[in-house]
């Protein structure tokens, strides 16, 4: 059956509503004409009155005529065809046309086949017949049921009053209902929200309860507004004004899908807001340009010791350590009025007393049309945990470097014992000679000159001994890092004097190319002369193993590099291999039966440390390249003597 696919398509709720302002006949007629028209199925419409006095079907409509009936007109008559539609309300035109009437002449003449007479009262006690020629492909199954709900409609237009006067021309759509909540009329509009539906299945447009909304609506007399209803994926805003006189609502809508998804998605979103501010552990607030707090989130008490509405009005500085306050505050406005986000990492007073690390990120809100700063949002986090972390982390790594520093120098012991006992055994030697020279000072006149010689000779060794065992003292100072602006070149050096006599032993040179006028790091000395130390030693290693019993080379040199300085440790040992290489900052990894593997990982975290990279690879000639960034000193810090 595709019964509502055919009366989709048929705007019936204009003739109801002409039928309901009772017209006269042919205008009744007519309109039902035109509105049946309005089905692409239905090809032509004819509406005939039955008149009595002389026992035929005349047309009433303003359609085109029928022909007039086969034989005598003074003998025609329907009588055959009203008794038939006495007994069967629809008569397919075949039937109708094998009648002994009038009417079955003329549809005969007019060559009409398919399609029903349907009988149809359009005016109380005013019989009628309707005829519908459809098309061809079209079946005729639907046409009784079409009849049946013009009948209905005709019997519910006479028995109402005159329709709403402004209905028509409503431009929202809407309609009437009775009191059982039955459709009375609809204007165009609601036709237009219909789409292909037809106008009985108005009853999905409105609210799931709208019955008891009409009842309701007429026995409390009063509107009832803002009835959501929902049909596939648009939503409808209904409202139901009584009209007690006459028993009957208006009931009007508007589509309010976006509007209601929209203000759907705004509450939702309000409510995340609500959630996230009022448990997020982190600290969101709000300030003015200059730093005062407009609002904050509830986790000011957890993190600060302060509700929201006792920090309003504060200055920000006032919480901020004192060391943090006139440099923090000053680049954070600097950075929000220029880039419009600021990130920082300071200390901020508790209520009770005790500073906090927090780190914030602040965005600048700027007024849409001068584009000036309103107003900075801002997202704060306590991160007194981590840095407390770091800070042990740190200070166990520099447990760790010194404990390697003892391990080296326990390494280079003939090393430092060679350098130590030459000055002493010259000192021996010199003061031996001068107690000679002493003893025969009487008889030579130039022994007091050969005594102040050798005097000055034990001096001047007894400092070099001095030199050595103090740059071993403070390569094993302990305690917390001195970080400055340093003579990279120097310390470079300081670390092959340190390994001069275990490269000698394994006959490298440590070739020095490294320029004097190099701009400073910013480094600890001990720490980085470690760092260095340690390459040095490694590719003195590399070289022996490669060239046992040979000369062989370590190149050191030095350049700026990316806003840095890169110094190079350059070797002429084996290299090492794809996999070797992949694993050679690992801790615990190394090549070496005697070795911990902890020197390369140790040295690249010190580096690191420094904010700088230790990186490998492959040198000319299947060697190893150390290569090490560091940063530039800043211009704040004095150049370190190297001494301390």
């Amino acid at each position: 059956m595709k019964t509502d696919a055919h009366l989709s398509a048929v705007p019936l709720q204009s003739w109801l509503r002409i039928q309901r302002e009772a017209p006269p006949l042919g205008e009744r007629a007519e309109a039902l004409r035109q509105a049946l028209l309005g089905c692409p199925q239905v090809r032509q419409a004819w509406y005939l009155a039955w008149q009595p006095a002389s026992r035929i079907y005349a047309q009433v409509d303003g359609g085109p005529r029928l022909p007039p009936g086969m034989g005598d007109p003074l003998e025609a008559s329907d009588e055959a065809l009203f008794a038939a539609l006495g007994e069967q309300s629809s008569l397919p035109f075949d039937a109708l046309r094998r009648l002994p009437c009038w009417l079955a002449g003329r549809l005969r003449r007019a060559a009409l086949h398919h399609g029903q007479a349907l009988a149809l009262q359009l005016q109380a006690g005013q019989p009628g017949v309707l005829l519908l020629q459809v098309d061809e492909a079209a079946g005729l199954e639907w046409l009784p049921w079409l009849r049946e709900l013009l009948v209905q409609m005709v019997e519910l237009a006479s028995g109402l009053a005159r329709s709403a006067p402004l209905l028509s021309s409503d431009p929202q759509p809407a309609l009437l209902l009775d009191a059982e909540a039955r459709l009375l009329e609809s204007n165009a509009a609601l036709q237009g929200l219909l789409g292909e539906r037809a106008l009985t299945q108005v009853g999905e447009l409105l609210p799931v309860n709208h019955l008891p909304l009409v009842r309701a609506c007429l026995e409390q007399s009063r509107a009832v507004e803002s009835v959501e209803a929902q049909d596939g994926e648009r939503i409808l805003i209904w409202s139901f004004i009584p009209d007690g006189a006459e028993r009957r609502v208006l009931a009007r809508c508007r589509e309010a899908t976006r509007e209601v998804r929209e203000q759907r998605e705004a509450a939702r979103a309000r409510r995340l807001y609500r959630l996230i501010t009022e448990n997020t552990t982190d600290l969101i607030s709000r300030h003015t340009p200059e730093g005062v707090f407009l609002d904050a989130t509830p986790a000011s008490w957890t993190l600060l010791g302060y509700w929201p509405e006792e920090l309003r009005g504060m200055a920000v500085d006032s919480l901020l350590h004192p060391q943090d306050q006139l440099q923090q505050a000053k680049q954070a406005r600097e950075a929000l009025e220029q880039d419009d986000y600021h990130t920082m990492t300071y200390r901020i007073r508790h209520r009770d007393g005790h500073y906090l690390w927090f780190e914030t990120a602040s965005r600048a809100i700027r007024e849409t049309y001068t584009g000036a700063v309103v107003e900075v949002v801002s997202v704060s986090r306590d991160i007194t945990a981590r840095i407390q972390a770091e800070e042990n982390k740190r200070r166990l790594e520099d447990e760790l470097a010194h404990t390697t520093r003892l391990i080296t120098l326990g390494e280079l012991a003939s090393g430092i014992a060679h350098e130590i006992n030459q000055p002493l055994a010259a000192v021996v030697n010199y003061a031996s000679a001068s107690q000679r020279y002493l003893q025969g000072i009487g008889g030579d006149p130039a022994g007091v000159d050969k005594v102040a010689q050798g005097l000055a000779r034990i001096t001047e060794h007894a400092n070099h001994a001095s030199a050595v065992i103090k740059r071993l003292r403070a390569f094993l100072r302990k305690g917390q890092r001195r970080m400055q602006a340093l003579d990279l070149a120097e310390v470079a050096r300081e670390a092959v004097r340190l390994c001069n006599w275990e490269a000698g032993t394994a006959q490298v040179t440590v070739s020095d190319v490294l320029p004097d006028n190099l701009p400073p790091v910013f480094a600890d000395r001990v720490l980085l002369e470690q760092v260095l130390l340690n390459l040095l030693r490694n590719a003195i290693d590399a070289n022996r193993e490669r060239h046992p019993g040979a000369p062989s080379q370590v190149r050191l040199e030095a350049g700026e590099c990316d806003g840095g300085l890169a110094i190079r440790v350059i070797d002429q040992g084996p290299g090492v291999s794809d996999e070797q290489m992949a694993k050679l900052f690992t801790p615990f990894y190394t090549s070496k039966a005697d070795g911990l593997g902890l020197g390369l990982s140790m040295s690249r975290s010190i580096i690191e440390g420094f904010g700088g990279a230790l990186e490998a690879f492959p040198a000319e000639g299947g060697g190893l390249c150390l290569e090490c960034r560091l940063p530039l000193g800043r211009d704040d810090e004095s150049l370190s003597n190297g001494r301390g």
